[in-house]
């Protein structure tokens, strides 16, 4: 499957909502990386971010099963 496909809403153009889930999600990503390097242990990631970081991806997957129904 193409990511393309993913970030794209039915008329062809990039959805914000689906860059924006991305953009956080990865910053997430890099930040707990940075920390847990830094400080050589595993750093603890707070609920509140995995939380964040779920429900715009359980939006963003909603959101582009409901664009492709009939």
């Amino acid at each position: 499957m193409n990511i393309s496909y993913f970030l794209k809403d039915d008329s062809g153009n990039y959805s914000s909502k689906r860059l924006l889930t991305l953009a956080w999600g990865f910053g997430v990503l890099a930040g707990w990386i940075y920390s847990t390097v830094k400080t050589g242990t595993m750093a603890p990631l707070a609920w509140e971010h995995v939380g964040i970081v779920l429900s715009l991806a359980g939006v963003t997957a909603a959101g582009k099963w409901i664009e492709n129904k009939p």
